[in-house]
């Protein structure tokens, strides 16, 4: 399954090129997007089937819209060169998150720290105490 998605996203990343008109980009993008459903036609029925599964859409639907997703995620920058690499490396990649139709999840903001009171471990889970005290050794909030 990768390498079929390796040399589909490879063949369309090289022939994204920056047109000189809005026409032109209509053309090419019309071209493009042909030919990548002209590929995706080609798979096996199970690879074509884990696709759609994968995707969450029909079998029917799952070329065009496989195009769509990849022909959007190279235009957008969210796929690129880089990721070609990591997907031949088995490295992390967000092609994956494109090809599903996932958006880019925001980067977690980390949990504000109040200076008044320290994190404890215990027993039922964390909890806290004011900042002067020393985490009970016995590992109950109230000792």
């Amino acid at each position: 399954m990768k390498n079929s998605i390796f040399l589909l996203l490879a063949a369309a990343i090289f022939f994204t090129g920056c047109p000189s008109s809005q026409a032109a980009a209509k053309r090419e993008q019309k071209l493009d997007s042909d030919g990548c459903i002209s590929a995706v036609h080609l798979w096996s029925i199970t690879f074509k089937h884990e696709m759609a599964s994968f995707m969450g859409v029909s079998q029917e639907r799952m070329p065009a819209l496989f195009c769509h997703r990849l022909g959007e995620g190279i235009r957008s920058g969210r796929i690129s060169y880089s990721d070609l690499n990591r997907l031949q490396l088995d490295q992390p990649t967000e092609i994956w998150m494109v090809i599903k139709g996932k958006s880019k999840a925001p980067p977690q903001a980390p949990t504000p720290r109040n200076s008044k009171f320290r994190n404890c471990n215990g027993i039922d889970g964390t909890f806290q105490v004011p900042a002067s005290q020393k985490c009970p050794l016995s590992g109950y909030a109230h000792y």
